[in-house]
């Protein structure tokens, strides 16, 4: 899954993203405008969203969002802890979360979003043996458990959305990997190198001069 934090603590935002990336893809916005342009750029599952910004009020993104036709669970992110503010926070998103919070509780709340905004689609991802659980980020293969790293379960995870389909480097390294993340020469073709490793060499085909697709895995 692909969350957008705004947050400009920049301690906090590095904190939450430390513990809600292991396994989602974390972009991270310390302003209106910044959130703005990732809005504009990219696709998001969830939106967490401080409310007092730099440059302006977390409700103008709200606004932002409906004039633009973008929906997008919200969950905001407040000091305010009047009634009229936790109102107006669940009139405009979905959930919101005082601060100061545990980040245990954080991910909780943002289990429980992506879950209810999964538009009914299953949360196992399967291809033949190979099954994988977007929500206990589990990875099983003929019912063995298979240890992947972040990157590799993403990887993985995406192939499986797109079940069969190409996909170039350009969209592997959009999906997959964050605005800040330093992607060298060769990663993308590491994680697969690792990928095949653990589940098999077949499993991701290589398609010369256009990109990659995962197979049919048959055992």
């Amino acid at each position: 899954m692909r969350i957008l934090l705004t947050e400009d603590n920049h301690a906090l935002a590095d904190l939450v993203k430390a513990h809600l990336g292991n396994f989602h893809v974390i972009d991270v916005a310390h302003n209106l405008q910044k959130t703005r342009y990732f809005l504009d750029t990219k696709d998001y599952d969830l939106l967490i969203l401080d409310l007092v910004l730099p440059d302006g009020n977390g409700q103008e993104i709200c606004n932002y969002l409906k004039e633009n036709e973008i929906s997008l669970p919200i969950l905001f992110l407040t000091a305010e802890l009047d009634f009229d503010k936790k109102v107006s926070c669940l009139q405009s998103g979905d959930d919101y979360l005082a601060k100061p919070f545990n980040v245990l509780e954080l991910e909780t709340r943002v289990k429980i979003l992506l879950r209810k905004n999964s538009k009914g689609e299953s949360k196992k991802l399967k291809n033949n043996d190979l099954e994988l659980n977007q929500f206990t980020h589990q990875v099983r293969l003929k019912g063995q458990e298979i240890k992947l790293n972040r990157k590799e379960f993403l990887l993985l995870e995406l192939f499986l959305k797109y079940n069969k389909q190409v996909l170039s480097k350009a969209i592997l390294a959009e999906k997959v990997w964050q605005a800040d993340d330093a992607l060298f020469g060769n990663t993308i073709e590491m994680t697969i190198a690792n990928l095949r490793r653990k589940l098999g060499k077949n499993i991701i085909k290589t398609i010369k001069g256009v990109g990659y697709a995962i197979e049919e895995v048959i055992h």
